[in-house]
């Protein structure tokens, strides 16, 4: 019985691991179907974490990209800003 019971749990945590790998848009859809019994049984932070992490570590130049203006006038290309002056890039979510 206890077998079933672990096993049962490993299913989950595989299944809600994998939804979690999924782009961001689909995430959303995913884990709005999740029981919220399901958020005490599991562990949630771990992984998203393990999911979530991508590959960068302390001290890796950041990847190249392209972002707007804030006038919307042109784009900005980080590696051009490498070496001239210093950048700060400030991840967050206003949610």
């Amino acid at each position: 019985m206890l077998a079933a019971v672990v096993a049962v749990w490993l299913v989950l945590v595989a299944v809600v691991y994998i939804g979690m790998c999924r782009p961001p848009e689909k995430i959303a859809a995913f884990m709005a179907k999740v029981p919220g019994p399901m958020f005490l049984a599991l562990p949630f932070q771990t992984l998203w974490s393990r999911a979530r992490g991508g590959t960068l570590h302390n001290g890796d130049m950041a990847p190249d990209f392209d972002l707007q203006t804030v006038d919307k006038t042109g784009s900005v290309r980080l590696s051009s800003l490498r070496g001239v002056k210093p950048v700060v890039l400030i991840f967050g979510s206003y949610t």
